[in-house]
Parts: C-alpha cells; sequence; structure tokens
C-alpha cells in the first residue's frame, strides 16, 4: 500500500511538473545595502551586518524558478537578523538534490537554530526533508503549497506556518483546506500581530492568507502561467509574507 502511494504520488507530480514552463527568470532587482549577499555555486546567503545570528532559515525555490527570484523577498528576512540561505539546485528543482539542505547545515556550524522554508514544489520538497530528519529542524513553512499524504507531518512535534494567497489558481485555498491533516492541527490568524500572543499545548500549524496576493508574487519572476491574477502588488505581497515569517521565527519557541 505505501509503494502504490508513492507511485501515485510522483505519477501526480510528473504531471504537475508538464504543467509548468521550462524557466522562470528573477526580475532585475538590487540588493540592499543593508544586507551582506554571498553568493556560491550551491547557494544565495542573506545576512544583516549588524547581526551575528545563530538562526537560519533554509529556502527552497518553487519548481523551474531560478534561486534569484526570492532575493527581494528573502532579504527582507535577513535584515531582521536572521541568516537566509536560497538553495540553489540542478534544473531549478529542489526534489532532485533533497540532500542539500543537510549539506548546508554541516557547512554553517555556527548556526544553532534552523528552519526551513519552500514555495510551491520547493514546498513539497521541504516537507520532504522534515519527514526523513525531523530532529534537524525548529520549525516548517509553506509558501503557495499544501502538505502531501506521502510525507505526512501530522504527527511531527514541531510548529508549522503555512501562508497562502486568495488569488493563488496553482495552489488554491480549497486545496490548502482539503490537505490539512497531513500537518499538525491548524490555527488561522487574521494578522502577523496575532502570533506575539498566541499559547497553544500542542504543535500546530499557523494559517495566513494573503488577501488579493497570487501564486507567483511569493517570488520575483513575473506571471505565471495558470496563476491567478493579483490585486495587490508584489511589493506589498511581499511586506506580508517577510514579515509573518518574522513573527513566526521569533515567536516559536514561545507558543
Amino acid at each position: 500500500m505505501e509503494a502504490l502511494k508513492r507511485i501515485v504520488f510522483y505519477s501526480s507530480l510528473i504531471i504537475m511538473l508538464l504543467s509548468y514552463s521550462c524557466s522562470y527568470l528573477p526580475s532585475e532587482n538590487d540588493v540592499s545595502e543593508n544586507i551582506i549577499y554571498v553568493e556560491t555555486p550551491e547557494y544565495i546567503m542573506l545576512t544583516s551586518p549588524d547581526t551575528s545570528s545563530t538562526t537560519g532559515l533554509i529556502f527552497l525555490p518553487g519548481g523551474f524558478v531560478d534561486a534569484h527570484a526570492y532575493v527581494s523577498l528573502m532579504e527582507k528576512v535577513a535584515q531582521e537578523g536572521i541568516c537566509v540561505i536560497i538553495a540553489k539546485f540542478p534544473a531549478n528543482l529542489a526534489l532532485l538534490e533533497l540532500s542539500k539542505p543537510l549539506s548546508i547545515i554541516e557547512e554553517l556550524p555556527d548556526i544553532d537554530d534552523w528552519y526551513i522554508s519552500g514555495h510551491s514544489l520547493g514546498g513539497i520538497a521541504a516537507q520532504s526533508v522534515v519527514s526523513n530528519h525531523p530532529d534537524e529542524f525548529n520549525g516548517l513553512i509553506f509558501l503557495g503549497v499544501y502538505p502531501t499524504e506521502s510525507y505526512d507531518l501530522s504527527d511531527w512535534n514541531k510548529n508549522m506556518l503555512s501562508i497562502y494567497a486568495e488569488n493563488d489558481m496553482l495552489s488554491t485555498v480549497e486545496e490548502i483546506e482539503d490537505n490539512k491533516q497531513f500537518a499538525p492541527p491548524g490555527i488561522y490568524i487574521d494578522q502577523p500581530d496575532d502570533m506575539d500572543t498566541l499559547q497553544v499545548d500542542h504543535p500546530v500549524t499557523i494559517y495566513y492568507l494573503i488577501q488579493g496576493g497570487n501564486h507567483a508574487q511569493f517570488g520575483d519572476y513575473g506571471s505565471q502561467e495558470g496563476d491567478g491574477i493579483a490585486t495587490i502588488s508584489k511589493d506589498l505581497q511581499h511586506d506580508q509574507v517577510s514579515s509573518t515569517i518574522i513573527k513566526f521565527m521569533r515567536n516559536n519557541e514561545s507558543f
């Protein structure tokens, strides 16, 4: 039965991959002067010059999306003293190299607390990594993606954050709702500040809806075939996403 589930999962994944265009390249953008930018063949590192951070976030790009397309979003997170690593992958597909997040952790021993995040197919890859290495990460952050049964995390003893968008037609609100059972029990928030006073006695998944947002605006690579039309700007969506990520990471241990 488990083997059959995986066959169905990977067959569905192939169909999903074929529905995407072959490449999504980043828009031109300049990195803020307040960010230290380091690029290697394996990743892009964003850090704040004012902070020696011991908290890190490994980010896995969406399927066929160039890693640079997430710099404008993730530099907002890095400005708050979090070390952000945007991983690079062959063919821009994180699922082809699931060992990379663990390699990054080994390479950066000064980081004590690791989180992992992914957009779209990168989120599925992040879920796979966590399901196989549940003790390596303090939390998992989904951007425009829902959990799959193949990597069920409903019994994981850590918290998750799911940020999704009203006009996302590639990971719809309905699909987010229909797959909640594969993550810890859910709590919905109306604004990121709600996490400042959140108190629970068990692992949870925090859900935050970006009103007017869409799938492609979780990154910065233009429009995406099959996506809905955003009714807010990319910058406003990035502000909401980054502030929610920061609140989650800052408050995670005190929920």
